[in-house]
């Protein structure tokens, strides 16, 4: 699940015994900072930039520990990465704070996943840009990719014809990435404070992570194939056709988000006479939309199910997420709890 990071370690985490030029001398060196003493340039697929107040490495933990991100690590690989590098650098990397940390997975799929990507129309009040092949998704500190990873199977079998590779011939055609980009001021808000690299490895932390991951996942508007589907007994009454209604506009902007997102920037009075009991009427009427929301879906769910597609995504995350939880080496299990007590 974890794919790029960015680490920073500074110096006063170090200690006194920090040189930077000895750091520098490690890597595989493709520039020296004229304003500032240090410099940057590789270790294995990462960026390194080095100075004399702090070492910052950018890049894929998986692609820096196995070659290629197109299989997770571990938690007990991602451990050893991050103490490997540091081995590497001759520095603590464990004690770096993480400013940047992506979620990411590939799906095999029935179809091309430009046929899933384009049915994504909202996540919130954003609305997708797209760039280079790859959807982006901009929300609340966190961004949200989607793109067709088959590019890089097939770029990778061509240039290891002989070696097996880990995916079948259908995956080369459709392998769907999701990927959520989490950045500082996202971790800070999550956790109440900087998660540091020996955080990352840390089960709690981690399925908090892999939680929002699949948050963000569900909160994005689908364009429905059934949106109109209905018949004049299901809409006739003024009720139903509000609900509807409800449904439909859901679909494009994904409601409960919009809403909430409407009313953290509304006029607040609080100065005035009258400001906290205006306040409180407001989160009473903001409770009451959201309810209509859920009971609006809740009615109409079996007509504005997803699309056959976009069911069988979240049918694929939903399992793999099920696994992971119950029998990868990260599942979470009371097996170790009863272990620690003994």
């Amino acid at each position: 699940m974890y794919d790029t990071v960015v680490l920073k370690l500074l110096k006063e985490d170090i200690g006194d015994k920090y040189d930077w030029r000895s750091v520098f001398n490690k890597i595989d060196q493709t520039s020296e900072y004229k304003q500032v003493e240090g410099g940057s340039g590789h270790i294995n697929g990462l960026r390194v930039s080095v100075t004399e107040k702090h070492v910052r490495v950018t890049g894929s933990l998986s692609k820096y520990f196995r070659g290629t991100n197109l299989d997770s690590l571990t938690l007990s690989q991602v451990e050893k990465a991050i103490k490997q590098l540091g081995k590497e650098l001759g520095v603590p990397m464990i004690e770096a704070d993480v400013e940047r940390v992506d979620m990411a997975e590939n799906f095999e799929m029935s179809r091309p996943p430009e046929f899933y990507i384009s049915k994504m129309q909202s996540l919130g009040e954003c609305y997708p840009n797209k760039w280079k092949g790859t959807t982006y998704f901009p929300s609340n500190g966190v961004l949200l990719r989607f793109y067709d990873k088959s590019k890089e199977v097939r770029k990778k079998r061509k240039n290891q014809k002989n070696t097996p590779g880990a995916f079948s011939t259908s995956v080369e055609q459709n392998l769907l990435r999701y990927e959520i980009c989490f950045g500082k001021k996202a971790i800070r808000r999550m956790f109440g404070h900087q998660l540091k690299a020996k955080d990352l490895y840390d089960k709690d932390i981690f399925w908090r992570l892999v939680s929002e991951w699949l948050y963000s996942y569900d909160e994005i508007g689908i364009i429905s194939d059934k949106l109109f589907d209905v018949s004049f007994e299901q809409i006739k009454t003024l009720s139903d056709f509000e609900e509807w209604c409800i449904c439909i506009a859901h679909s494009v902007v994904g409601l409960p988000s919009f809403v909430k997102g409407r009313f953290s920037v509304r006029e607040r009075s609080l100065g005035e006479s009258n400001g906290n009991k205006k306040d409180g009427q407001d989160r009473q009427y903001h409770k009451r939309i959201q309810d209509k929301i859920r009971g609006a879906m809740k009615h109409f769910s079996g007509t504005m199910g997803k699309t056959e597609l976009m069911q069988e995504l979240t049918d694929k995350i939903e399992a793999y997420l099920t696994d992971k939880f119950e029998n990868s080496p990260d599942a979470y299990n009371v097996r170790e709890d009863s272990a620690s007590v003994k």
